[in-house]
């Protein structure tokens, strides 16, 4: 028997026939690119997974920009309150450094010695004072320091300004400076008549390679004289009896320090010119000429 085309089997074959084909997969992203009519059309096919692999990677960057974010704040205020407790002990040390004396006796002494920093040079009664100059070759800064030649004892505020301008150059961190130091300068100073360059003061410990460095205890500096070359200021340190003496003809300074031995070198290295931080001295792969280190100090720190 013949099906007529109003037949609901065959309605019902079709659909069941277009069911068991296979489906298509699902179709990718294309870019047509017709930029030349005399060219054939470019057709680029994306990745269907491109879109949520973008998304994926910028959750994952705006994530780490916070945390990173919040990391860097948190190390700020660390770092601000080391900073502020570095500065309040610094303080008192310069305090108590710059102290006349005290009988050590309970509060009421140790108060006068917090207090007398901010004190001015003890006018005793024929005192002779002297003064000298230095300047930061580094930052251009000039102070005068003023300090009585009977005691020893320092202007509070040229020993405040001397201490900054000494500061690491790298952390602006400061130290309290040798009172010896203070006077090997000030004799410097009065035997050249010259106000003398500071090419390195104070440096940092984690700034310095050197173990016992002098510069890190405030004990040393690196400094020109101008109208000598580094070999005559060499040798009028020599004259003087300074301690520890270095000497850098190629970087054209002299180092001076106050250790209780004698120490000295000569640096033929490379032209450090007035890099702060940079440490300077045999023990750090500079080349040294056979017999310029002392004999039995080794190899000094410096």
């Amino acid at each position: 028997m013949a099906r007529g085309p109003s037949d609901p089997t065959l309605d019902l074959a079709r659909i069941l026939k277009q069911k068991d084909k296979p489906t298509k997969a699902k179709a990718r992203w294309r870019i047509m690119v017709a930029s030349d009519p005399s060219r054939p059309v470019r057709t680029f096919t994306l990745p269907r997974l491109l879109p949520t692999l973008i998304s994926l990677f910028a959750t994952s960057l705006i994530i780490a920009t916070v945390v990173l974010a919040f990391g860097s704040w948190k190390l700020s205020g660390s770092l601000g309150a080391l900073q502020r407790r570095v500065r309040a002990m610094v303080q008192a040390a310069d305090s108590v450094a710059l102290a006349p004396g005290g009988n050590g006796r309970g509060g009421g002494a140790n108060d006068q010695l917090m207090t007398a920093g901010t004190a001015r040079v003890v006018q005793t009664p024929g005192a002779r004072f002297g003064k000298f100059t230095l300047q930061s070759v580094n930052t251009g800064e000039e102070v005068e320091v003023t300090l009585n030649l009977d005691t020893g004892e320092v202007d509070a505020a040229g020993y405040a300004r001397l201490r900054h301008m000494m500061r690491c150059q790298r952390t602006t961190a400061e130290t309290p400076i040798d009172p010896r130091l203070i006077d090997l300068l000030y004799r410097i100073a009065q035997r050249t008549h010259q106000k003398l360059q500071l090419v390195s003061g104070f440096r940092a410990p984690m700034f310095s390679l050197a173990t016992l460095s002098y510069h890190t205890r405030g004990m040393a500096a690196d400094i020109r004289i101008p109208g000598m070359t580094p070999l005559m200021a060499r040798d009028l340190a020599e004259s003087m009896g300074v301690h520890g003496l270095g000497y850098y003809p190629v970087s054209g300074f002299i180092h001076v320090d106050v250790r209780d031995d004698n120490a000295r070198w000569t640096d033929y290295g490379q032209n450090r010119q007035d890099g702060e931080g940079t440490e300077h001295g045999p023990s750090h792969g500079e080349d040294v000429r056979r017999g310029e280190v002392a004999a039995g100090t080794g190899t000094p720190p410096i």
